[in-house]
This record gives C-alpha cells, sequence and structure tokens, in this order.
C-alpha cells in the first residue's frame, strides 16, 4: 500500500515536472500492483494527453470514470482533453455530468455559464441552449443553491433571451419547412395553404405562451426598469394572433388576446396592433355602432395605416365628403384588404350611393372575411355578417331582377334569426312585386306597416303595386300618402307621373299632368334618371322637340348608365346624326356601368358587324346572349358575325337556333342553307333551300329569289362534284335540276344578271357530260332561249348574226326524242351563248361585270368550236362556220382584255385558243399572262403543252417542271411530264403517270388515266412479281374515261386486255366489242370523208387485231361461234394489210380459230386451220419475215398434233406422234412437245414411248427444267406414269421428291396432296394438304400471288376432303376396336374417346373451311357438294 501511494506521489511529480514519460512509467507500475486505481488512470491520462496520444488519454479517463463515476477528478480532465481538441459535443456532454456532480454554488453557475457560451459560439444550438437557461430560472434544482450569487442573472433577463431564443427558432423552422414543402412534387397546395398548415403544426407545440405568462408574472413583481413592457406586450399580442388558429379550444386564447390589447390600449401604447384587434372585433351593424372615440384616436395616432385611411374616409363621408371619402378608402384598402370595419361601412356607402355593383362586391368579400374571422379566432361577429348579407341581398336586389332569387334567400335567411326586420321583410316585398305575387307582396308590407305604420316605403310600395294592377285611383291615394308621409321625395314623384303618363294612354295631348310631376321629380333630385327618360319622352312624342329629348336622354343616361330605355333612344339620336362613335360611346359606358346590359351589347355587336370587327362582334352577341337567350335578333347577328368572321359551323348553330326560336324565319332558312353552300354539304344545302322556299310561299313569297340563285348555284357545284367523283349520271341529273330551278327564278324575274350568268355557268358544264345529255330535260333549255332570243342580243352586242343558227335550228327543226347526244350537246353550249349574251346586255357593258362575263362567253364559243371541230363529233357542220365559232370566241376574248388588260386568265384563255392556229401568238399569250401571275402552275402547264405539240422536249419539261415547283397538286402538269418522260424513252414515265392519277382522286383527268393504265399494263406484262390485283385501279381508271369517251377505241381495247388479264372475260368482251363498234364508225366516217387508203389502214389494222382479242375472250367464255366469227373477221380484214407487219397476228388468229373450231367439235375445221397456220409458219420462215416465227411454229405442231389425236383415227395419231417426233428432233428442249408424247404414251399403255418420253424429260438440266417446267408437269407425268404401272408409292416418292426440292411451292403441295387424297392416305394427306392451305393463307407468303378464285377454292376443297377421308378412317377404327374388344379396358377407352375427339376436331374444321371456299367461290358446285357431306357427317 505505501509503495503505490509512494508511486502514485512520483507520479504526480513527475506530472509537475512535466516529465510525461516518467509518469507514465509509475503510473504503469502502479496498475501492476492495483489494476483499478482510480488516481493512476487520470495521472495517465493527463500524461498521455500532453503527449498528443489522444485517444490513449480519452480512454485512461474512462477508466478512471467506470472506477469511480461520481469523481469528478476524471471528468474535469476529460472535459479539458476535449476542450483542446475542440470536440465541442463531447465537451458539452462532459459539462453536463460534471454540472450533475457538482455541490459548490460558484461552480454549478461557471458550468452552466461554459454550456451557455458553448451552445451559444460552438455548437449554435437554440434548443440545448434553451434547455441549459432553464437552469437559471426559480423552477430549476439549481435555482435556490445559486440565486444568492453575485453574477447570477436576472430570471426576467433570463426569460427574454429564452423567448427570444424559441421565437427564432419557430420562424427558422417555418420558413424551412415551407420552402421543402413547397419543393415537394405531391405538394399539391398553394403557398398560403402550405404556409398555414407549418404555422398549425409549429405554434400547436410552442412554449412561448408560457414564458410570456412566466415573464409577465415575475416583472410584475420585480419591476425590471430593462423590460420593454409595451414592446414585449405587442409582440405577445402578434404571437397569440398566430397561435390561436393552431389551437383548438380558442376562447382563453382569445380572451387574453383582448385583455391584453385593452391593457396595451389603456396604456396609450404607440402601436397599431392593439386598436386594430379591439376595433375589428367589434360586433356591430353598422359603422356608427363602433366605438367613435376609439376610432378617432387611433386615426390621430396612427393616421398612415389602412384601417386608420378608411376610418378617416368615414369621418368625410359623415360630412358629405363622398368622392375624398371614397379615395381614402381607396388607400386604406390597398393597404390593409381585409379590415371588417373597412368592408362594412363602405359596402354600405357604396349601397346608399346606389352603386350597388360595388356594394356586392364589397359586402361579398366583407362576409367571407366574417367567416374566416370565425373560423381562425372561433367566434362569429353576427351582428356584422347580418349586416353584410342584408347589403348582399339589397344589392341583388337592385342590380337585376334574374339576382332576386339570391336576394331572396339572403333575405329569408336574415327573417329565419329576425322575422321582424323591417329591411328584410321590404326586400322580400319588392321581390314578390316584381314576380307579380301582388297579394303576398302587400300582406308584407302591410306587415311592415303593423310594426312600423310611420314606414312610407311600404305605402308607396303597395301603391306602386296598385298601378301595376292597373288599380290607378288607388295607387294615385296611395303614393300621394307616401309623399305626405316623407314630405317630398323625387322617386314618389316619378312614379306619380308614370301613373298620369299610363293613365292618358296613347293620348300625347293629355300628358302634361304626367310631365309636371317628372318636372318636380327631377328637380328634387337631378341625380334620379326616370323622370329625366320620361321628360325625353315627352318631348320626343308629344312636343316634337329632339333637340330637348336628346338632352333629357343625356341627363338620364348620364344619371344611370343602366337605363335601357334612355340609352336605347340616345343611341338611336347618335345613330341618325351620324355619330356613329357616340353611339358606341353610350353602349360600352352601359356596359361598364353593367356587364350584364344585354341590349348595350347587342346594340354594340351590331355596330362592329357594320364596321368589319367580326371578332369583338361576337364576343358582344355572345355576352349579350348571356343575358336573355332568346333574343333572336342577336341571335342572328351573332350567326353573321360567325360567317363573316369564316366560321361557318358555329355560324349554321347560330341560325338553327333562330329557327327554334322562330320557325317561321325565311331569313334564317335561307342563311342556314348558304352556309351549308359554303361549307359543301351540297345536298343538304338543297333541301334546306326547298325548305326556304316552302317558309316563304307560307308568307306570300311565290318565288324567292335569293333561294332560287342559291339553289341554282347547289346544282351547279353538285355537278363538278359528281364528275369529279365519277358519278357522271348524278351529274347531269344535277345539271338539269339546276336549269330548271333557274328558269323558275328566271320567269320570276329576267332581269336578274346573276341568274342568265348561272344558266351559263350551268351550260358550260355539258362538254364535261357529252354521253349523259340525254337524260337532260330539253324543256327548261328551250323556254330558256325562247325568253332570250325575245331580245336581238347579236345586233345588240354587234356579234354575227348567225352565229348561233345550228344550236337554234336544231332546237326549233328537231324532234328533241330522237336527238342525239351530239344534237345536245351543240343545243345547250348555244343556250349557254345566249344566257351569257344576255347577262353583258344586263350589265349594261359596265367594266366592273362585263369583262368576265365576255371572258365567259369566249370560253363558251370555244367549247362549241372544240367539240364541232372534233374528229368524233356526228353534228352535220360545214369547215366555215366552225371557224367563225373560233374566230368570235377570240374577239371576246379580246374585247374582256382591253376592259382589263392585266387579267392572266383572258391571256390564257387566249393562248388556249390559238394553241393550234398560231403558235407565236399563243406563246405570247401565255408569257403576258405569267407577267401578271408568274407562279400559276396552270400558264407553266399549258405553255410546256405547247412546246410538247411542237416537239420541243427539253423546254416542255422545264414548263412542266416549274408549274410543278409551283403547285405540287396540279394535275396535269404531271401528266405533261410525263408524256414528256415516255417521249424520251425514260422509265420515269410510269411513276409520273401512276402519281398524276394518285393525286387527280382518279376519274376527271382523262389523259393521266389513259397514261396510268397504259404503262400499268406495260408494267404488269414486262413483270412477273406483280399481282392482278395490281390492275385494278388502272381498269377502273379506263372505265372512268370510256364512260366519257365511248368512242375511244384505244382506251376500250386497253380496257378490254385488262379486264382479260383480272380474269372476268364477260366484261373484257363488252370492252372489245365497244371498240369494235368505235372503230367501224371511225372507218365509216373516213370513207364518208374520203380519206386517202393509206390513212385507212391503220385502222383497219387496229380493227383485226380488235376482232382476235375478242375472240379470244369469247372462246374462253365458251361462246365458240363467237369467237369463230371474231378470228375470220380478223383474218379477213388482215388479208387486207401488209403481211410483214401481221404475219404472226395471222399466224396466232388462224391458231385461236383452230382452237375455237375444236372446242366446237368441229375437229375437220380445227385440223384445217392448224395445217394452215403450220404452212403460215413455213412461209414466215422462208420469208424470214419475222425474228420469232419458229416459236410460234412449235405451238402450232403441238395445237395440229392435239387435234390430230382428238380425231380418233389411227392414221392421225400416228402422224401426231411424227409431227411430235418432227418437232422434238428440232427443239429437243421443247417441253411441250415431249409432254404431248408422254401422255400419248400414258394413253395407249405404250411403255417404250412413255418410258422413252420420261427420260428425255430427266436428261434435262435441273435449270432448264426449272426455267420451262413451271407448272411441275414432269413431276406430274411422272407420277401419272407410276399409278398406270400400279405403283402408288413410286408416284408419292416423285411427288414428295418435287416438295422437297420446292418446299414454298403450292403447286407441289396441291398436287402431293391430291394424289394422296386420291389413295385414300388419311393423316398424311391432312397434313400435306394443311401445307398447302397454309401457303395460300399466310399473308406473308407469296404462294396466292397472282392464283385465281378458282385455285383458291381447289386447295380449300382438297384440305376438306382429306379431313373427312381421315375422319372416315377413324371412325372405322373405332367400329373395328369396339368389335374386337371383349371386356372393357381403360387404356382403350381412353384411346377411343381421343380418337372422337379428333374426329369432331376433324369434322369442325372440315366444315369452317369449306364454307370459306363458297364464300370465296360460291359458284363451285363441288364446294357445296362437300359442304352437305361435312354437314351430314
Amino acid at each position: 500500500m505505501s509503495y503505490i501511494k509512494a508511486t502514485l506521489k512520483s507520479a504526480k511529480e513527475a506530472i509537475t515536472a512535466k516529465k510525461w514519460e516518467d509518469a507514465i512509467k509509475e503510473c504503469e507500475k502502479v496498475l501492476q500492483y492495483e489494476n483499478n486505481n482510480y488516481n493512476a488512470f487520470v495521472f495517465l491520462g493527463v500524461a498521455k494527453s500532453n503527449l498528443t496520444r489522444i485517444s490513449e488519454s480519452e480512454q485512461a479517463y474512462l477508466r478512471a470514470i467506470d472506477i469511480e463515476y461520481s469523481n469528478p477528478l476524471a471528468w474535469q480532465g476529460l472535459a479539458k482533453l476535449y476542450e483542446t481538441q475542440n470536440n465541442w459535443p463531447k465537451l458539452a456532454d462532459t459539462y453536463q455530468e460534471i454540472l450533475i456532480r457538482e455541490k459548490e454554488p460558484k461552480k454549478i453557475l461557471d458550468n452552466i455559464n461554459k454550456l451557455v457560451n458553448l451552445y451559444t459560439e460552438k455548437l449554435k444550438d437554440r434548443k440545448l441552449l434553451i434547455s441549459v437557461l432553464k437552469y437559471l430560472l426559480p423552477e430549476s434544482s439549481y435555482y435556490d443553491t445559486i440565486k444568492h450569487l453575485d453574477d447570477f442573472p436576472k430570471p426576467t433577463r433570463t426569460l427574454l433571451k429564452i423567448i427570444e431564443l424559441i421565437d427564432k427558432d419557430e420562424s427558422e423552422t417555418i420558413k424551412s419547412e415551407v420552402e421543402t414543402r413547397r419543393k415537394r412534387i405531391n405538394a399539391g397546395s398553394s403557398a398560403s395553404e402550405i404556409k398555414t398548415r407549418v404555422l398549425k403544426e409549429v405554434y400547436a407545440y410552442s412554449e412561448l405562451e408560457i414564458y410570456y405568462d412566466k415573464l409577465f408574472e415575475l416583472n410584475d413583481k420585480s419591476n425590471d426598469p430593462n423590460v420593454d413592457v409595451n414592446t414585449l406586450s405587442v409582440n405577445y399580442i402578434k404571437y397569440l394572433q398566430k397561435k390561436i388558429i393552431a389551437v383548438s379550444d380558442k376562447q382563453k386564447l382569445l380572451e387574453k388576446l383582448y385583455k391584453k390589447s385593452q391593457q396595451l390600449i389603456d396604456l396609450e401604447s404607440t402601436t397599431p396592433t392593439p386598436y386594430e384587434i379591439i376595433i375589428e372585433s367589434t360586433d356591430a351593424s353598422s359603422a356608427d355602432e363602433y366605438d367613435l372615440t376609439l376610432l378617432k384616436k387611433y386615426s390621430e395616432k396612427f393616421p398612415d395605416t389602412g384601417i386608420s385611411k378608411m376610418i378617416q374616409g368615414y369621418f368625410k363621408y359623415l360630412q358629405q365628403e363622398l368622392s375624398e371619402a371614397l379615395s381614402l378608402y381607396s388607400e386604406g384598402f390597398e393597404i390593409s384588404t381585409s379590415s371588417l370595419f373597412g368592408h362594412l361601412s363602405l359596402g354600405w356607402i357604396y349601397h346608399d350611393a346606389k352603386d350597388y355593383d360595388q356594394a356586392l362586391d364589397i359586402a361579398r368579400n366583407g362576409r367571407d372575411i366574417v367567416l374566416k374571422y370565425d373560423k381562425r379566432f372561433g367566434r362569429m361577429l353576427n351582428r356584422v355578417l347580418l349586416s353584410l348579407e342584408l347589403c348582399i341581398a339589397d344589392c341583388y336586389l337592385n342590380i337585376d331582377v334574374k339576382y332576386h332569387t339570391d336576394a331572396l334567400s339572403l333575405y329569408q335567411k336574415i327573417l329565419s334569426d329576425d322575422e321582424n326586420n323591417i329591411l328584410a321583410l321590404q326586400g322580400v316585398g319588392i321581390i314578390l312585386s316584381s314576380q307579380k305575387q301582388y297579394n303576398k307582396a302587400i300582406e308584407i308590407f302591410e306587415k311592415i306597416l303593423k310594426l312600423d305604420p310611420s314606414n312610407h316605403i311600404a305605402v308607396n310600395e303597395i301603391g306602386w303595386i296598385e298601378f301595376l294592377r292597373e288599380n290607378y285611383e288607388e295607387a294615385i291615394k296611395l303614393i300621394l300618402e307616401a309623399i305626405k308621409m316623407c314630405n317630398d321625395n323625387a322617386l314618389y314623384y316619378y312614379r306619380l307621373g308614370r301613373i298620369y303618363w299610363a293613365m292618358s294612354g296613347d293620348d300625347y295631348s293629355d300628358k302634361k299632368i304626367a310631365y309636371a310631376e317628372f318636372i318636380r321629380s327631377a328637380k328634387l333630385d337631378q341625380g334620379l334618371a326616370g323622370p329625366f327618360t320620361y321628360l325625353g319622352h315627352y318631348y320626343r312624342l308629344v312636343d316634337k322637340d329632339h333637340v330637348r329629348a336628346k338632352k333629357c336622354y343625356q341627363k338620364a343616361f348620364s344619371n344611370d348608365s343602366l337605363d335601357e330605355e334612355a340609352g336605347s333612344q340616345l343611341s338611336e339620336y347618335y345613330q341618325s346624326d351620324g355619330e356613329v362613335q357616340l353611339a358606341e360611346g353610350v353602349y360600352r359606358a352601359a356596359i361598364q356601368a353593367s356587364f350584364k346590359a344585354g341590349w348595350a351589347w347587342k346594340r354594340l355587336g351590331f355596330s362592329e358587324l357594320a364596321n368589319g370587327n367580326y371578332s369583338n362582334a361576337i364576343i358582344n352577341f355572345q355576352t349579350a346572349l348571356r343575358t336573355n337567350s332568346k333574343d333572336i335578333d342577336c341571335w342572328e347577328g351573332l350567326a353573321q358575325a360567325y360567317r363573316n368572321e369564316g366560321k361557318y359551323m358555329a355560324s349554321m348553330k347560330a341560325f338553327l337556333r333562330v329557327t327554334e326560336l322562330d320557325p317561321s324565319s325565311v331569313y334564317a332558312h335561307y342563311q342556314i342553307a348558304t352556309v351549308k353552300q359554303k361549307l359543301g354539304i351540297y345536298v343538304e344545302a338543297i333541301e334546306q333551300y326547298k325548305l326556304t322556299l316552302e317558309k316563304a310561299q307560307i308568307k306570300g313569297e311565290e318565288n324567292h329569289i335569293p333561294s332560287l340563285k342559291g339553289l341554282g348555284d347547289c346544282y351547279l357545284a353538285l355537278t363538278m362534284e359528281y364528275y369529279q367523283s365519277g358519278y357522271y349520271g348524278s351529274a347531269v341529273e344535277s345539271l338539269g335540276h339546276g336549269l330548271s330551278i333557274t328558269l323558275r327564278a328566271i320567269r320570276a324575274n329576267s332581269k336578274v344578271q346573276c341568274l342568265w350568268k348561272l344558266v351559263g355557268d350551268l351550260c358550260v358544264t355539258a362538254p364535261l357530260l357529252p354521253n349523259y345529255l340525254n337524260l337532260v330535260s330539253m324543256e327548261p333549255i328551250v323556254n330558256l332561249v325562247e325568253i332570250a332570243r325575245q331580245v336581238d342580243l347579236d345586233l345588240k352586242l354587234h356579234l354575227p348574226k348567225d352565229i348561233d343558227s345550228l344550236g337554234i335550228k336544231l332546237i326549233t327543226d328537231s324532234d328533241f326524242s330522237n336527238f342525239r347526244n351530239a344534237d345536245l350537246l351543240v343545243i345547250i353550249l348555244t343556250c349557254g351563248c345566249l344566257a351569257y349574251k344576255y347577262t353583258i346586255v344586263l350589265s349594261g357593258n359596265q367594266s366592273n361585270t362585263a369583262p368576265a362575263l365576255w371572258y365567259d362567253l369566249g370560253v363558251n364559243y370555244y367549247h362549241l368550236y372544240q367539240y364541232l371541230s372534233s374528229d368524233g363529233n356526228d353534228v352535220e357542220n360545214n369547215h366555215e362556220y366552225i371557224s367563225s365559232l373560233l374566230t368570235v370566241a377570240i374577239r371576246n376574248i379580246k374585247i374582256a382584255l382591253k376592259f382589263e388588260p392585266t387579267n392572266h386568265n383572258y391571256w390564257n384563255a387566249l393562248g388556249v385558243m390559238t394553241f393550234i392556229e398560231d403558235a407565236k401568238i399563243s406563246q405570247h399569250a401565255f408569257i403576258k399572262a405569267m407577267d401578271y401571275s408568274p407562279k400559276n402552275p396552270v400558264l407553266w402547264t399549258n405553255l410546256g403543252l405547247l412546246y410538247l405539240l411542237h416537239s420541243d422536249l427539253e423546254l416542255s419539261n422545264q414548263a412542266f417542271s416549274k408549274a410543278q415547283s409551283l403547285d405540287p397538286d396540279y394535275v396535269p402538269a404531271w401528266v405533261g411530264q410525263a408524256y414528256v418522260a415516255n417521249l424520251w424513252g425514260s422509265n420515269e414515265a410510269v411513276g409520273l403517270f401512276e402519281h398524276s392519277y394518285e393525286i387527280s382522286g382518279g376519274g376527271y383527268i382523262l389523259e393521266a388515266d389513259y397514261g396510268f393504265a397504259s404503262q400499268a399494263f406495260i408494267r404488269f406484262k414486262k413483270s412477273s412479281k406483280l399481282r392482278r390485283s395490281s390492275l385494278l385501279s388502272p381498269a377502273f381508271a379506263l372505265l372512268k374515261l370510256t364512260e366519257q369517251k365511248p368512242d375511244d377505241a384505244a382506251s376500250l381495247n386497253l380496257l378490254g386486255l385488262l379486264y382479260e388479264w383480272l380474269n372476268q372475260p364477260d366484261k373484257a368482251a363488252d370492252a372489245f366489242k365497244g371498240a369494235i363498234l368505235a372503230l367501224e364508225k371511225l372507218i365509216q366516217r373516213d370513207e364518208q370523208k374520203s380519206l386517202v387508203d393509206e390513212d385507212q389502214v391503220p385502222n383497219f389494222r387496229k380493227l383485226a387485231y380488235v376482232q382476235g382479242n375478242l375472240g379470244r375472250v369469247l372462246c374462253e367464255i365458251h361462246d365458240f361461234s363467237g369467237s369463230i366469227s371474231a378470228y375470220n373477221t380478223a383474218l379477213s380484214l388482215i388479208e387486207q394489210d401488209n403481211p410483214n407487219v401481221t404475219g404472226v397476228f395471222k399466224i396466232y388468229s388462224i391458231l385461236g380459230a383452230g382452237m375455237a373450231y375444236y372446242f366446237d367439235n368441229q375437229l375437220e375445221n380445227s385440223l384445217q386451220m392448224f395445217e394452215t397456220a403450220l404452212n403460215e409458219t413455213d412461209n414466215a420462215e422462208q420469208a424470214n419475215t419475222e425474228a420469232g416465227i419458229n416459236e410460234v411454229r412449235k405451238d402450232v405442231v403441238v395445237l395440229l398434233s392435239q387435234v390430230l389425236w382428238a380425231l380418233g383415227g389411227v392414221e392421225q395419231r400416228n402422224l401426231a406422234k411424227e409431227e411430235l417426233f418432227k418437232c422434238i428432233a428440232q427443239n429437243p428442249n421443247y417441253l411441250p412437245a415431249i409432254f404431248g408424247l408422254c401422255a400419248m404414251g400414258l394413253l395407249q399403255d405404250d411403255d417404250t414411248l412413255s418410258t422413252a418420253a420420261l427420260r428425255e424429260m430427266v436428261k434435262l438440266p435441273i435449270k432448264l427444267i426449272d426455267k420451262l417446267d413451271k407448272e411441275h408437269d414432269i413431276d406430274f407425268l411422272t407420277s401419272r406414269y407410276f399409278l398406270l404401272q400400279n405403283s402408288p408409292e413410286n408416284a408419292t416418292d416423285t411427288l414428295t421428291k418435287a416438295v422437297h426440292l420446292k418446299p414454298f411451292d403450292l403447286i407441289g403441295w396441291t398436287r402431293l396432296a391430291e394424289h394422296l387424297t386420291s389413295i385414300a392416305s388419311p393423316f398424311t394427306s391432312v397434313s400435306t394438304s394443311s401445307t398447302a392451305f397454309a401457303l395460300i393463307t399466310n399473308p406473308l407468303s407469296n404462294a396466292s400471288k397472282n392464283l385465281s378464285t378458282i385455285e383458291k377454292a381447289k386447295v380449300y376443297r382438297t384440305y376438306v376432303t382429306a379431313l373427312l377421308i381421315t375422319r372416315e378412317h377413324l371412325r372405322d377404327e373405332i367400329i373395328a376396336n369396339e368389335e374386337n374388344q371383349n371386356e372393357n379396358n381403360e387404356k382403350a377407352e381412353k384411346i377411343k374417346v381421343e380418337k372422337m375427339k379428333l374426329c369432331e376436331k376433324f369434322r369442325l374444321q372440315a366444315l369452317h373451311i369449306i364454307q370459306e371456299a363458297i364464300r370465296i367461290a360460291p359458284w363451285d358446285a363441288v364446294g357445296w357438294s362437300l359442304l352437305k357431306v361435312a354437314r351430314r357427317e
């Protein structure tokens, strides 16, 4: 023990001498003997800390603490260690531990001060600082120990510090939390709502109130001069205002708030907050119920606050300085927007000033503030709320009748709380009176009189009710009584004047009494509008003094901008005086006064409509309709504004609304029709025009000219629409209707220019539909011509006298029933010429309309010239007359150019008309037109066609390219460029023609149709990859073309070829027959015109070719006799032509005739034809006229051998073999000949012949076989050979091998499936036929490409047959197993069930597939038979 003490002493001496290592050694010696020695660990900690062995030093101190936890020595050492290392958190914890163990007062206070400094300067942790500062308060356990010390701080100061810290902490917490929540993705609320939530959360747990209360309590006892009670109290009440939101029990806090505020007021506080709290919490029904002394005191002490400005304004109002009062209120509301005093007082000020809209806004905002006050402070200011609601109700009452319902509900709410509230009763009575519930209203007013017998308002209102009931005497009596009760009232005198005015009726001389009352009312109150309005009526209607009337209306309107009568009459005066802007000013003033002034909005809308401000007009009319949705004039104005703005659908809806309100409105129905016409809904527009005519007839207008004109325009537009869509019959029908309607209008008034122009425009469409004109009724045209010929038009216009002679002759000298379309076209165009001339005469040749009419006339004559000069017309005419038509057409265009030399359309027309006659003039005209319209694609296209006509392909292509760049959708430019490309031999021609057809929509650009079809046909013949469906669009294009040009032989022939490729031989035959008729007609015409033979030969050749085509398709449809006749006709025509040109065609015609004879069972004639064909090939080969004649010869030999074989004689069959042998010897790779020999061997059971033929086939190279044997005939013949040898296995192997070599060829799978089905191979046939079926039904497969419907149906049938055979096989197996099975076997039963399910599956599958086969080929009898079998099964 003595050793330990001595050693510790040595350690302490070493520490004192700063010999740290020695001290450590001494301590370690002690610890070797006593490992729990407290002092040794403390000394060890000191020594190591001075050697900066911080971690070891800390461990030594902690070990010492573990040994003696309550001894402060180790804690002090540890604190010193942490302080040297700036480890403030651990230092703070250590100080807390020391404080707990410390007993000496001075050291306790020092430790507390150290913690305060540490949390203030180093850690800056307010919450921990507050917790330490609480040690200095009376409730602390340390307080009694340290309170006597000299440097102990006063508790009031400590509380001030704590309040400051808590306030800062809460403010920063609120700010940071609001910012954090606003940045959250799902914040969802506004910034104010987020802040309110955060305030509630923070103040709900705030302790500030406690410390404030303690501070006030201590200060009351100690009266510390360093405590600013006034400032502190203001902060306290501000804090209470915030905290009261967060607590549920608000009453105690509210009492504290009011009490503290009143104390501050009593102490003459220099802060406005307590005054404002007391003022705003006053529950008063009017401003005069507030503490006026307090108000005055507040406004004097704080003149610049918002509420102070309002109080000053209120005092100014009491002094009747309204303008200055409102100005002060305005300043106050800018500073303080939520003052209850301000809203209550200003609301009633506006109400009394009759500015009800402003009063309503102020009162409604005030009501919201009262409700918010209740929600915030838990106290409802009932009197304030009642007063504001009463103000709101009165405003609703006086603003507009439409708000009476809202007013009534408020009045009733007020009366539910106070049933004798006179103001509310008055409001209810006035509303009932306006609703014509006079008895109930009188009951209310009588109740008021019982409550207040001196209430003159009730007497006045009862008198007014009697006036409204037309009890004028009683009304006068009551009004006079009310006047007596109140000693003169302007309103009552005005009402008295109204009664006298009504009593005098229409007798203007008896209105002087009323006039006197109005004068008296105006003198009493010059701000009342009504008297001045009726004084204006008096001066306008009685005295006819419009100057004074206008002034009265001005005065009335200036008094009350809501006075509709005054505003309307005043604006009428302004309009009549040409003061449009002043009139609009009246409307705008009325609108500014009340946004709901419908009459002003309507009149302003019509004014804007007249000025062309359609958007503004629309807004005005819409606003007006919100006030009166049944105002017809307003709906019509709105519809017109929409129409002028280009919003046609909206316009139509508005006009429809007019028809709902007034079903008999002719104007509205007419406008609906025009809108539909504008939208291009012509069919509906026509029906609407007809409905308009019916409405007009009901009103006595038999022929409503605008509707008839619109109807005619619709028929014209519909004609063009049908034409462009390819509905030519419908187009002609519309043309006829248009002429009939226009005739009706002209009969009603023949002096209307636009009607005659419409006739011309209708007639000029006839050249587009030359083959359907027989559908047009001639009666309207004849009548129109008769009316037009009543005036000598040619004489008036200086035109040749007989220029219309041909058409007039046809009209007067012919029987319309026998007219050809050609005659009808001439008649219609003549009618159009007369109509245009009549229009020019009516126009007086005025420069604003004449140029277009001369242009139309010229174009019409040019159409007539074009038709009569064309090759296809049937009208008898002479060259001189036709030339005169062109001359007149050009002359008319030149007249138009004299009027308007800068019109590009006229120059373009001149260029077109001189296109053939004079290329220089034509070129000049087109270039002049381009000068005036350089970006017009039509002009560039016409110039390109001119260059194309003169074979300048380069310039032509440039012009067409320019036109395309100007308008990429202009079809003729693409067509022209396609023809240029075709002439150049470019491959681009195909794409250009196709593009032309696509953008044209098909059917009305004829050149595009033919070019597209011809190029598509050529491309299809050259390519084997194209589907036949690609010919559908070209066929449709040609169909539309031939409907318009039924004599176009080339188009008809090409159409027939397309139909033939599309497997429609019936339609092909009709097309070829049409081509033949057209060619025969052309040949006949050439003969009549005595054209030279060299011009006739090509037509004969064309006719021969078409006859050959006809023979081919007739043979296909089994019309063998017709086919024979066509081929013979072709051969007879060929004889007249050059054999070097038609050699191959002649041979094929002979072959065709031979085949037709063959199928017609005329075998001798067939043989003769084939022999002739063979001789022709020999002759052609000797003459070396055709390079491909050898190919023709091979085909002839095969066909000849087939006919010889069909004759059946031994000699003929041997001859057939010899011919085939010869052919094979000359052409060893010609498979049809080898196939023929093989087939003959198979039919005669000649194994040697068939085997030799098969060996010849096998010798051929595979690549050559792939090229020559597209249909796999070698495999088929080989399989047939093995079948005849009774070797079905080898036949199966042959067909299987073919499938393996070409698994994607449909024909291989089909033949294998048919073979397997024929030999009743059940499951294998299903598998194989399903593969073939999948190939044609898979959209990704090309197997069905160019496959006919019959061939597709055959694949379906094969699959169904396989399924049915396999199903029958399964059923046989089931029956056999049942017969052989003696006892129940679970496994056998399971197999039976599976087989039965498979049978049902095959049946359903077969039924589904055969139905599909019938759907695509309903004419196939085999398919129906299989369906019967499948259903029976």
